[in-house]
């Protein structure tokens, strides 16, 4: 269940960085250095000529930040998962120690006081 809950995640963040290079690629194409008219550069997303290239540009590096801080926040988010997940196994493991000590020490009494209770039964019937 975990593991398709990280491949879940994996080909998000892999869906991201691909949207993102490609609105890396439409900035680069479509800068002011490009041969394309500002029209065409604004039909391609969707805006009439009036809007232009610089609002197409801005809009387009806007939600190029966008998914680089969410790219960045989802590898924090992915980092602190992993530390949890390392710290929530090692205290599975002192658990693990903890409840085979409390085992043998419960053992050992048991063992002790029936036998302190057969010794001391027989010893009375003497």
């Amino acid at each position: 269940m975990k593991q398709c809950v990280a491949e879940i995640k994996v080909n998000r963040l892999r869906s991201t960085s691909d949207v993102s290079h490609s609105i890396h690629d439409l900035l680069e194409t479509n800068g002011p250095s490009s041969s394309s008219s500002p029209a065409a550069a604004a039909a391609q997303v969707g805006l009439s000529e009036e809007h232009g290239v610089s609002s197409v540009e801005h809009q387009l590096s806007s939600i190029n930040d966008l998914l680089e801080t969410r790219l960045r926040s989802d590898a924090r988010l992915r980092d602190q998962t992993d530390n949890n997940q390392q710290m929530m196994n090692e205290w599975l493991i002192a658990a693990a120690v903890i409840d085979r000590l409390c085992f043998i020490v419960f053992s050992l009494c048991f063992v002790i006081g029936t036998a302190a209770l057969f010794i001391l039964a027989t010893s009375v019937q003497r």
